[in-house]
């Protein structure tokens, strides 16, 4: 076996589970995915993951590679000591207490380390990404859900129980919708996916634009946030008001972060970010603006640079921040 490690990761999410071998200097070696069968329960996903894992670490024997753990990042707060998920995940339901690492470990004999998802993509970012040598890292992830992480000296800050660096769930105003977690006017319940979708077709119920009758074949249903950025693109008026709205939203609460931490850089990655162009430059214009002015005097905003290996990429090199 080669002397200097290779990193193994995978990346579980509610549409698919990414997986992947990268080296120390965060090329990826091996990729691939499969579709996450959230709809049969917590215990095929687990089951899923198991066999990947297997097949992931005979990939990497099979080429004489040198891993020496596997790491795992996942939806939910994770006891990073037991690899145990304890906090809800609502896009794999019974997913929450599920013992991902000492399933693992059972199975495959060697170390896992198990964290959040977003923690991994932010480790990812701050090691190999567009986050390398900033000391103060806040990271944002935003899909059909919001999360957040952050990096401090390059390493993780959790809190005290498994939870720092959940954004997605801080009001931004006391009277508005629920989430899917429940808690009315969080940033998640105005900038995740489906409520962007959500005041979209409310405002196309009213009235379809001709920009979007030939972008949806005249059938709402098929909207899709890269499809409603598409229509910006063409200038389509509500498209523009929508993601014009979210930009709003998503700079007043990023602006408090900002005043409360006071980071180097702010990533935002997640389906949502990476759909169309035009929104990272508006969420930045409304930091800058409802920011103090040393919090943003040297902040830069920017989008991830890893894309969707970041989650994988992160995982893996969880085991450099464990002391052994």
């Amino acid at each position: 076996m080669s002397g200097s490690p290779v990193y193994a990761g995978i990346d579980i999410g509610g549409t698919n589970i990414k997986f992947g071998l990268v080296d120390s200097s965060g090329k990826v070696l091996f990729r691939d995915q499969k579709p996450t069968p959230t709809d049969k329960g917590a215990d095929p996903v687990m089951h899923l993951v198991t066999n990947v894992a297997e097949n992931l670490l005979f990939h990497a024997a099979e080429d004489e590679l040198d891993v020496r753990w596997l790491g795992v990042g996942t939806p939910g707060a994770v006891d990073e000591k037991t690899g145990t998920v304890v906090g809800p995940c609502p896009n794999i339901p019974g997913w929450t207490g599920m013992p991902i690492g000492n399933n693992l470990r059972d199975r495959l004999n060697m170390p896992v380390l198990v964290d959040n998802d977003v923690n991994v993509m932010a480790l990812a970012e701050a090691k190999f990404g567009v986050a390398s040598g900033y000391k103060a890292v806040v990271c944002l992830a935003i899909g059909t859900g919001i999360g957040g992480a952050l990096v401090i000296d390059g390493d993780l800050w959790r809190g005290s129980h498994h939870a720092a660096g959940e954004i997605g769930q801080m009001t931004i105003d006391l009277n508005g919708p629920d989430c899917r977690a429940g808690n009315p006017g969080c940033l998640e319940a105005y900038c995740a996916s489906p409520a962007i979708i959500k005041r979209a077709t409310a405002r196309l119920k009213k009235e379809m634009t001709p920009v979007f009758t030939e972008i949806l074949g005249g059938n709402l249903e098929n909207l899709t946030i890269r499809k409603l950025f598409n229509a910006a693109k063409k200038g389509d008026a509500v498209a523009t008001e929508v993601i014009d709205e979210t930009a709003h939203y998503l700079g007043a609460g990023l602006a408090n972060v900002v005043n409360l931490l006071n980071p180097d850089i702010v990533v935002l990655g997640g389906g949502v970010t990476e759909a169309g162009g035009g929104l990272l430059e508006a969420v930045t214009k409304v930091v800058r603006e409802r920011a103090i002015p040393p919090a943003v005097e040297e902040l830069r905003i920017a989008r991830g640079s890893l894309g969707n290996d970041a989650g994988f990429i992160g995982a893996g090199i969880l085991g450099e921040f464990r002391s052994w």
